[in-house]
């Protein structure tokens, strides 16, 4: 059990690295966008991306409705960070 557990938690920190380096990117792209005039929220490729993620998920045996409200808070999260930066 002990050893499950601990791929357990080499698997969350490794999300959490990709998190920490999605947010990264996320913060120069909220420059790009200030420095553009562009907006923070872009509904079209949040909706390109949830489409995407769903199917991938489907293929992997994970619910897309799970991934879906994963990335629902992602992505506020996204936003947030590039207002704060603005």
């Amino acid at each position: 059990m002990q050893n499950i557990r601990n791929q357990i938690n080499d698997i969350d920190n490794q999300i959490i690295k990709l998190l920490s380096g999605r947010m990264d990117l996320v913060k120069e792209l909220g420059q790009i966008k200030q420095s553009s005039g562009a907006e923070v929220q872009d509904k079209i490729r949040e909706t390109e991306i949830r489409t995407r993620l769903k199917e991938l998920a489907e293929k992997e045996g994970l619910d897309p409705d799970f991934v879906d409200h994963l990335y629902t808070h992602i992505f506020i999260e996204s936003r947030g960070i590039q207002e704060l930066n603005n």
